[in-house]
């Protein structure tokens, strides 16, 4: 019973935190409800379990609880409460959930990344066709029907499926891969689609350095497949209206040109104000005082009080400046190493989450880095520390002796041997 509870925590902490389970409303006020309030809970568990964490998440647990108890002190010398405002210190305490995510699925029992894949094909299919969401999508950015932060979701399956294809070679297995990048890419989060070309590009290179057992890439049948599709594919985009496809292919431009783009030129205006005042406060950042002043850039949709700044980067150099995206970056480049420096050659698992979490960095450069996010750079510290199964060699001892020899049975290792 108490490994089901930590299954269930487990799946909160990796899809609860996004809209993809509220049906893709990013607003549900259940979802606002969750996200605050795992952030609360991962702050307690710095402390409940701290003696479980692996040597550089108990440092990382000492900097957070320190800069989450300076937060309150400062909220009651500047403010006279000790929680000014819960929006500074939960978005300080987001990484946290790295951290409590890495102890849960310790207990979790075994882990197989193929079932979040089937939760996240799950939840796609019911919000986009059972609820009617991609009917509505006309193949522009303002008709998008999934958020940034759940079409990443989608870079899991695609390298998980790249996987596959290095390790059994099948065609199948690379249409699968080709299919989940061009939803990606048909989905139009420009973030999304620069972050799996870096994932799927990382897992080729892990694989021409040697650490995957799978082997290089086969260049010869990928390219030769991937020109077949193109042939097919190019009827059918005859077959679409021009301007959509036009529109499509402009918005699929902005990559490369973000001050031609509408969204993109927005999201650069914003980062270079908010890069020119991070000089006024470069160690600990705002705070609070960026908290009253408010988001600068107009729309009636935002508060009057803090920031919706689009880059992770930019949203932690001027909210808590230099130290707190060091402990971001800690957690994430600390989990990197771990998987990779623990690890001769890396299974299947080790390699999809780094490639993942590699491709999170590409993210955050134009938008902040969802909760789930965190959640999933703890699994992957859980898999730089799970070694994979060592199959047990058995021995048989003949049925009658040969002359010479002893009868007596072999006396078998208490533990597998390696092999």
């Amino acid at each position: 019973m108490i490994i089901w509870l930590y299954r269930f925590i487990l799946f909160v902490l990796l899809f609860g935190m996004s809209a993809l389970i509220y049906g893709g409303n990013a607003l549900n006020p259940i979802f606002d409800k969750a996200v605050s309030g795992t952030a609360l809970v991962g702050i307690v568990s710095l402390v409940i379990f701290y003696p479980q964490f692996p040597p550089l998440y108990k440092w990382v647990a000492w900097f957070l609880f320190l800069g989450v108890i300076g937060l309150v002190l400062e909220s009651k010398y500047e403010y006279g409460q000790y929680v000014y405002s819960y929006f500074v210190i939960k978005r300080f305490a987001y990484c946290g959930l790295a951290l409590m995510t890495y102890v849960i699925a310790t207990r979790a029992g075994e882990l197989k990344l193929e079932y979040a894949i089937y939760v996240i094909f799950a939840f796609y299919v019911i919000n986009q066709l059972f609820l009617g969401q991609i009917f509505s999508y006309n193949l522009t950015s303002d008709t998008r029907t999934v958020t940034s932060n759940e079409a990443l979701y989608l870079v899991i399956p695609c390298l998980y499926y790249l996987m596959i294809y290095l390790k059994d070679r099948r065609i199948v297995d690379l249409f699968k891969v080709l299919l989940t990048f061009g939803l990606i890419v048909f989905l139009l989060h420009r973030s999304v689609i620069s972050a799996a070309i870096v994932g799927i590009a990382v897992v080729i290179g892990l694989s021409l350095v040697g650490k995957l057992s799978t082997g290089e890439l086969p260049m010869g049948r990928t390219l030769a497949t991937f020109t077949v599709l193109l042939l097919l594919l190019a009827p059918v985009m005859g077959m679409l209206p021009g301007n959509k496809v036009d529109a499509f292919l402009e918005n699929i431009g902005g990559i490369l040109d973000p001050k031609e783009d509408n969204t993109g030129s927005w999201r650069l205006e914003q980062s270079e104000y908010y890069l020119g005042l991070i000089p006024d406060k470069p160690m600990l950042g705002w705070r609070y005082e960026g908290y009253d002043k408010g988001e600068i850039m107009e729309n009636e949709d935002f508060p009057t009080k803090g920031t919706i700044i689009h880059s992770q980067y930019i949203d932690m150099l001027y909210n808590y400046g230099a130290v707190g995206l060091s402990i971001n970056l800690l957690i994430i480049f600390g989990t990197l190493l771990t998987i990779y420096h623990r690890n001769p050659t890396l299974t299947t698992e080790q390699t999809v989450l780094f490639g993942f979490i590699v491709s999170g960095l590409i993210y955050a450069v134009s938008y902040q880095l969802p909760v789930f996010f965190w959640g999933f750079v703890g699994v992957g510290m859980y898999y730089a520390f799970k070694s994979p199964e060592v199959p047990v060699i058995t021995y048989n001892p003949p049925q009658h002796a040969q002359p010479g020899l002893s009868s007596r049975p072999a006396v078998l290792p208490k533990k597998p041997l390696s092999i």
